[in-house]
């Protein structure tokens, strides 16, 4: 017969349950110019870092915009420049003219017209330079390019709205865990959890993790948060 002495032990009893790993950071990239892939810099799983050029887009349509826009440019600063250099002839008019300020008055309002025309080809100017700009995918932040939709030759859509992700930037040294806890078992698991968490690709290996966020809300299909 054997003797044992009684010990407190600590409750251990866990929950075990299925989670669905995601980068801490995702950011799909898409294209603000139409046009064709030029070049792409980075294939999937490359280390990228903010800043760096992830593909290059050729822009036929918006570079014609811009050679037409700078055309038309010139075109409003010369006329404004004429109708500057009439303005201070009026000006410079002897008084036996007939009705001078008249005249006067006709070509100021003759130039404020064509300045307010410089101004407006200039903005159009500025806005198709910003939107060359675009020419470059860039990564967001430092991570590792987890997909990449597109090759050299593509044809290239505006937008998130009908147009495909041209590339994927996750930020992945931290990731998230999602898990779909039984309502009855919420209360136990709340914001400051503790939690081992394992993967099968690496068993046998366990690491650690605190709970975060709660939806505070049932899916009524599944009766879980």
């Amino acid at each position: 017969m054997a003797i044992v002495a009684p010990a407190h032990v600590e409750n251990q009893v866990g929950l075990d349950l299925p989670g669905r790993l995601e980068a801490y950071i995702r950011a799909p990239i898409y294209a603000r110019v139409p046009g064709y892939l030029k070049s792409w810099k980075h294939d999937i799983g490359g280390k990228v870092k903010a800043g760096d050029v992830l593909a290059e887009i050729d822009t036929p349509d918006l570079d014609q915009q811009l050679m037409q826009a700078r055309a038309d440019l010139s075109v409003a600063q010369a006329n404004a420049s004429s109708r500057k250099s009439a303005r201070s002839a009026g000006r410079r008019w002897p008084a036996p003219m007939p009705s001078p300020s008249k005249t006067v008055d006709q070509h100021t309002f003759t130039y404020n017209a064509n300045v307010a025309q410089v101004k407006a080809a200039q903005a159009n100017v500025d806005r198709l330079v910003a939107e060359e700009g675009f020419k470059h995918l860039i990564a967001p932040f430092d991570g590792i390019v987890t997909a990449r939709e597109t090759d050299i030759g593509a044809l290239i859509n505006v937008g998130a709205t009908g147009a495909a992700e041209l590339f994927v930037v996750s930020e992945t040294s931290k990731l998230r865990v999602y898990v779909n806890v039984p309502q009855n078992y919420v209360p136990s698991v709340p914001p400051g959890t503790k939690a081992t968490i394992s993967v099968p690709e690496h068993p046998g290996k366990t690491y650690g993790g605190t709970v975060e966020y709660s939806a505070q809300a049932v899916d009524p299909t599944t009766g879980t948060t």
